[in-house]
């Protein structure tokens, strides 16, 4: 019999990726023991179960399925299948059509062997879980950014610790130099990401300069030693949507120690940024 496996994490980190590789291994020693041909295994890699259009690999293997490349799919527990309802429904049924099993190993169920309604109580359990989950990570970045919660990765700082940031003198100096560029030299976004480019001066992921990245900058005010939390919250843990919150709701910390630039210079870029931004919109009017 010819199978195919589906394996899921839902973060990058290390230790999420070495799941990973186990879940592969634990696969190919499945398929050895019970004589099955292994002909391809389906691995998302840093992407939630909650909403099936971002699963790349899983999409990939509903359309193999299809095409009878393989007999059946396994899949280690449902949960991994996918942790939203209609998607666990949607994925079954596209399989069954197709005259493909699918044999969940942790609680030995198939779908053509367990009644649909069973499958759905399991799903619908794997849903809420990821629903309680959720909520426990949204309050946890509530409380957290009522403490002053630094960004992960933002340029002109290195990352400390979940509350501190330390200047990087050498980003901290082109910080300085947009922010002139912007105020002083009228350079507009896209001028300013061209000529670090033109200098080899890259962003923090390495990656060449783009307008919207300067946009960013110019309107962080934690650059003056103000940060910001709370700006938006989730709206729907699984479409994974966000809204943004009103001003009166944001979390603001003055943190003077990180000040790159002084306050003046923050509001005169911001000013021009707005001056700039109703030019914008009176053009598009007419």
């Amino acid at each position: 019999m010819k199978i195919a496996a589906y394996c899921r994490v839902s973060t990058g980190s290390d230790e999420q990726l070495s799941s990973l590789e186990n879940q592969r291994t634990f696969f190919e020693e499945y398929a050895k023991k019970q004589g099955y041909n292994l002909v391809k295994i389906y691995a998302d890699r840093g992407i939630s179960g909650k909403a099936l259009k971002n699963r790349t690999e899983f999409l990939n293997m509903l359309s193999d399925g299809k095409k009878k490349m393989f007999d059946m799919l396994v899949v280690k527990d449902i949960s991994r299948f996918a942790r939203n309802t209609l998607d666990f429904l949607t994925g079954i049924r596209t399989l069954k059509s197709s005259g493909v099993d699918v044999r969940f190993l942790s609680c030995n169920m198939t779908t053509l062997g367990e009644s649909e309604f069973a499958l759905t109580v399991f799903a619908a359990i794997a849903q809420e879980e990821s629903y309680n989950l959720s909520k426990r990570i949204i309050f946890g970045k509530k409380v957290s950014a009522g403490k002053g919660r630094t960004p992960s990765v933002i340029y002109g700082y290195d990352k400390m610790g979940t509350y501190e940031l330390k200047i990087n003198e050498f980003e901290a100096d082109v910080v300085k130099s947009i922010f002139k560029f912007y105020t002083e030299g009228k350079m507009g976004f896209r001028k300013i990401a061209s000529y670090l480019n033109e200098h080899s001066i890259l962003t923090k992921h390495k990656k060449c300069w783009r307008a919207k990245g300067i946009s960013r900058i110019i309107r962080n005010p934690i650059y003056c030693g103000i940060l910001i939390n709370n700006k938006s919250e989730t709206e729907d843990f699984i479409e994974c949507t966000r809204r943004i919150l009103p001003e009166n709701e944001n979390m603001v910390h003055k943190r003077p120690e990180l000040a790159i630039i002084t306050q003046e210079v923050f509001n005169v870029a911001m000013n021009i940024y707005k001056d700039n931004l109703s030019k914008s919109c009176h053009k598009q009017k007419l």
